[in-house]
């Protein structure tokens, strides 16, 4: 376990940004933590990187309190915070001999030029930053926050402003980090098509409060689904089927939704039901894609 976060809360005066959340982040392993905007993603990554101190909770990473290993963790650490910050008058290896020495390295060129390989830079690599692209300087970011060898790397929102070329290039970046190099990364996004695509697990947070947590495999099973049914009368709907068969497969809901977790093959058996019980259904919707999911499930939990 790389990372384990217990009952984790900050405040700021009387607002909650972080509340009592938990969650654990396998070794090696793509962590999706996911999010819309000001649910509290980037106040979690950095409380994790203890550029801030929690109001309460505790956070182990490599099985080391924060607060007590704080300088050991970080040596193993590496993190892009919203955009990187790079000297854009210098090159791409100017930069990393200035960033690896502030990490107390002394890199050769011949190392540098590795790096940058890693990242898809060499041939740009004496181009001076300013010139490259908004894709280009955050490859280059993740390169920095790589100087020193991490075994874990926390990127916020990696994708958020790029082109679509920029959004394949950094997730393919990602997935041969944790493929190829074994490292454990943490990405933080609200672009839930993409985290599909390279997550192994999932966090889904909404107004700081964890909603569901997973393997993206198992919660996006093609086999199951989550329905919305739409009838004349949900109310009444939704009173047949908790006195059914059906009551545990009904999703709880404080809105006058009908939704009910189900396996794909049993939906005929369903609305069949429904409609032998009088319901006048007027569509049935199936969710089972990641934006989906999030989208209702951010809903249901909204005040």
């Amino acid at each position: 376990m790389h990372i384990q976060v217990d009952n984790l809360t900050k405040k700021f005066g009387s607002f909650t940004s972080v509340d009592n959340l938990s969650f654990s982040v396998n070794a090696g392993e793509v962590y999706g933590f996911l999010g819309q905007n000001g649910a509290g993603k980037s106040t979690t990554i950095r409380m994790l990187l203890s550029l801030i101190k929690p109001t309460s909770g505790r956070i182990q990473i490599f099985g080391k309190d924060i607060n007590e290993d704080r300088e050991n963790i970080l040596q193993r650490t590496g993190a892009v915070v919203e955009k990187p910050d790079l000297y854009k008058y210098l090159s791409a290896v100017e930069n990393m001999k200035l960033f690896s020495k502030y990490s107390g390295l002394s890199l050769s060129k011949s190392e540098i030029m590795q790096q940058l390989a890693v990242v898809g830079l060499e041939t740009r690599a004496h181009d001076k930053v300013k010139v490259y692209s908004q894709g280009m300087k955050q490859r280059l970011g993740i390169a920095v926050a790589m100087v020193h060898n991490p075994d874990l790397i926390i990127l916020d929102e990696p994708t958020n402003g790029l082109d679509p070329q920029g959004i394949t290039d950094i997730r393919n970046l990602i997935l041969m980090l944790s493929k190829e190099k074994k490292k454990t990364v943490v990405v933080s996004s609200h672009l839930l098509s993409e985290v599909e695509q390279i997550a192994d697990s999932m966090l889904i947070i909404n107004r700081g409060k964890k909603i569901v947590e997973g393997k993206v495999s198992e919660l996006l099973n093609p086999g199951k689904v989550q329905l919305e049914i739409e009838t004349l009368d949900n109310s009444a709907a939704k009173e047949i089927l908790r006195a059914s068969f059906w009551a545990s497969s009904l999703v709880n809901s404080t809105k006058d939704r009908v939704v009910v977790d189900a396996e794909r093959s049993m939906i005929p058996e369903l609305t069949k039901f429904l409609v032998d019980h009088g319901v006048a259904l007027t569509g049935v919707k199936s969710v089972n894609s990641l934006e989906a999911y999030f989208l209702s499930l951010t809903t249901e939990h909204a005040v």
